[in-house]
């Protein structure tokens, strides 16, 4: 039995929503709503339902004012692993990793590594609030990304 049929949401809470939210926009071209005067920026993305193609499914990616002080500066030094290290971490899809590496480093935001698998390719990069965020690029296969 399938209980789960996708994620509806994924939500940064976060001192300074707006400056996040610009920097999603500026460096990952993110298209938010949402205004500081409610302390919270979003962007929804559709699918469609594999169990009903006619169906729309959304997930909402939130930055959120947070209601109590939190965070922590990024390490001095990166770990080996990329995983495992923060309670969180996101993993955006891009059609094309490395024109977007070569944005985010006209804009001044650091790669922290780079590595391809045979089903995708992978770069890491840190927000301004120090959360560190996969970018990833599926592999196509006859047209497709899987």
């Amino acid at each position: 039995m399938n209980l789960i049929n996708g994620i509806g949401g994924a939500f940064i809470f976060s001192n300074h929503p707006k400056r996040l939210a610009d920097w999603y926009t500026e460096m990952l071209g993110m298209k938010f709503e949402g205004s500081d005067e409610h302390g919270a920026y979003y962007q929804v993305f559709w699918a469609l339902d594999p169990a009903d193609p006619a169906r729309k499914l959304d997930t909402s990616f939130s930055i959120i004012r947070s209601k109590t002080p939190f965070g922590s500066p990024p390490p001095e030094v990166e770990p080996e692993s990329m995983y495992g290290d923060q309670p969180f971490m996101l993993n955006l899809r891009t059609h094309d990793l490395d024109a977007l590496v070569d944005h985010l480093a006209r804009g001044g935001a650091r790669v922290i590594k780079r590595q391809d698998e045979p089903y995708g390719k992978f770069a890491w990069v840190r927000d301004p609030d120090g959360n560190r965020v996969e970018l990833y690029q599926p592999v196509e296969h006859d047209g497709e990304e899987q």
